[in-house]
């Protein structure tokens, strides 16, 4: 054994005694699994209460506001339309208008546009094609085309 073996060899014993002493010393550094038990129902309950917690506190400071301020006519907020999970790349031949829209530089007009040209023509068969569709040039195809795929 060479002087660097030997060094490696010291430290791997080193460090088995260190794992030996903390896994025998009563200290424990982490917790046990068998201590956390959660249920699904528990998680609902939980839930619940965070949910009721939070629309009561929200309700209380709304009153104490109102009480202190002169009333306000509070715009109601836009609820946002989740998007659905898109996965890359995507079939550009069976791709939806969400989907499509979902690729950066694609709104809901270009990928009617690029649903329209499929519809009329077939299908892609290649990124020659995707340039053929009205208000896709060079730059946009580029950008597309690392996102999708012709099948």
């Amino acid at each position: 054994m060479n002087g660097p073996e030997k060094k490696v060899f010291i430290l791997a014993v080193l460090l088995l005694g260190l794992g030996v002493l903390v896994k025998l010393s009563p200290w424990d550094p982490l917790p046990r699994i068998e201590t956390f038990s959660y249920e699904e129902e528990s998680r609902e309950v939980f839930r619940e209460q965070n949910a009721l917690t939070w629309h009561a506190s929200k309700i209380s400071d709304s009153t104490a506001t109102e009480s202190a301020e002169a009333p306000e006519k509070k715009k109601p907020k836009k609820a946002k339309k989740a998007k659905p999970a898109v996965h890359f790349p995507l079939a550009i031949n069976r791709a939806t208008v969400d989907e499509l829209c979902a690729i950066k530089g694609v709104g809901p007009k270009l990928a009617e546009k690029i649903i329209a040209y499929r519809d009329a023509h077939g299908g892609f068969q290649g990124p020659g094609d995707l340039k053929k569709v009205s208000g896709i040039g060079k730059k946009k195809a580029e950008n597309i085309l690392s996102f999708v795929i012709f099948d």
